[in-house]
């Protein structure tokens, strides 16, 4: 299991830097996008992965969840976030993560529309029943909304681990999905 999120965590690291080594400012391409085609397809792309699926590792029991996630920072300071999970379990479905997490590029200028970001963070979890702290680290892209730059989705891989209090056995979740957030650059 660690084999194959090492292989998958390098293989996005190894794709986000390629990506970052094109160079799109071509004159001899033919498709010019607007704003209000970016607003478009960013409404389409938000409607489809509006909703993350996770995958909880608890006490040696692997759960489905879905989760959501919407975030709010300034550059270079980081961001606060607030993640809701719902875990298909019999009890505690319910999981609140509120995190905050450094940003860092990993390619470009931040005053790009997009661009890859690596986001290690730390934060509260609770459960409504137990409570605990995590570590988590999210590797994924921002991209401009063409509404406004301050707007962004942020489609990304995340991992944390939770220590609960109490002695309770703690947890590691995989997350893949999107997040809307209010960044200002």
């Amino acid at each position: 299991m660690i084999k194959s999120i090492c292989i998958l965590v390098l293989s996005f690291l190894f794709t986000s830097i390629s990506f970052s080594q094109l160079n799109f400012n071509n004159k001899n391409i033919l498709h010019k996008s607007s704003s209000a085609s970016d607003a478009g397809n960013t409404l389409i792309l938000g409607s489809i992965l509006a909703i993350s699926p996770t995958l909880v590792i608890e006490s040696g029991k692997t759960r489905f969840g879905l989760s959501k996630e919407f975030s709010a920072g300034k550059f270079p300071f980081g961001r606060a976030e607030l993640d809701y999970t719902y875990v298909f379990r019999s009890e505690r479905t319910n999981m609140v993560n509120l995190s905050y997490n450094f940003d860092i590029p990993l390619n470009g200028n931040f005053n790009d529309p997009s661009l890859f970001m690596i986001s290690p963070g730390a934060g509260y979890y609770t459960d409504f029943t137990q409570k605990g702290y995590f570590a988590q680290l999210a590797i994924g892209l921002f991209a401009s909304t063409g509404f406004s730059d301050a707007i962004s989705i942020h489609p990304n891989i995340k991992f944390r681990k939770t220590f609960m209090n109490n002695n309770q056995p703690g947890a590691f979740s995989i997350s893949l999905g999107v997040g809307f957030g209010f960044y200002s650059r």
